[in-house]
């Protein structure tokens, strides 16, 4: 059962590549712009003719080429061919390549085709790293890395004002009467404030350190005299 499954997958897979050879760009050779393509480069994600694959065997590293109807395709080959193609490959290896003065792949001359892949894809001499406008160029095909807005300092609040909607508007910090009630800071009545102001015990610190307070004379004097008075009522 697994093995049958195993099949279908396999199947699907190889009818998928051949959808895309069929599709676009990827009807010529990518290589020599020579209709009717008959393998892939697994290495670029590309579509070539079976002359140009034997030539791409021989480059340093070697590129890894696959018969579209000889071989099988697994899933990740056949998404890498999906997100590449002819297309992304032009713009990716031939980001800056000028005919006029670089001149054009001709397989008639097989030292000057085989000079051409190599500076191609070994010296990578019109990659799309090579592009003075890398990062006007960029989108998603492209395997260059997209600049960030600044984290901080006056350009980044520059940055996200400019990206924001034009009917956003600048938030405020809310006060105390506007926020929900779960979010407000407890509030203090000035009858808690005079209790605890009367309820605080000193310090261990104070009650060691201030000498108690001694009773004055005149304080004495009063109190004796309101006792002596008040003993014929008794």
């Amino acid at each position: 059962m697994s093995n049958r499954k195993h099949r279908d997958n396999q199947e699907i897979c190889a009818r998928k590549v051949r959808e895309l050879a069929q599709s676009g760009v990827n009807k010529h050779c990518f290589e020599c712009n020579q209709p009717g393509v008959t393998y892939t480069d697994i290495t670029v994600g590309s579509f070539v003719c079976t002359s140009c694959s034997g030539m791409l065997r021989g480059l340093n590293p070697p590129h890894r080429v696959k018969s579209i109807s000889m071989t099988t395709f697994s899933q990740q080959e056949v998404e890498f061919l999906q997100n590449h193609g002819n297309e992304v490959g032009r713009r990716t290896w031939l980001c800056v390549f000028d005919p006029k003065n670089d001149g054009c792949s001709d397989m008639k001359d097989s030292q000057k085709f085989k000079e051409f892949l190599q500076d191609k894809y070994e010296k990578k001499k019109w990659h799309f790293s090579k592009s003075k406008n890398r990062r006007d160029m960029e989108g998603p095909w492209s395997p260059g890395v997209q600049a960030m807005p600044p984290s901080h300092g006056p350009l980044a609040s520059q940055g996200l004002s400019h990206n924001m909607p034009p009917n956003a508007r600048a938030t405020r910090p809310l006060s105390q009467s506007q926020l929900p009630s779960w979010d407000r800071a407890p509030a203090i009545s000035p009858a808690d404030m005079r209790t605890d102001a009367f309820t605080a015990r000193p310090s261990r610190s104070q009650s060691f350190r201030d000498p108690p307070l001694k009773a004055s004379s005149s304080f004495k004097n009063h109190f004796t005299l309101g006792k002596m008075h008040l003993r014929p009522m008794l």
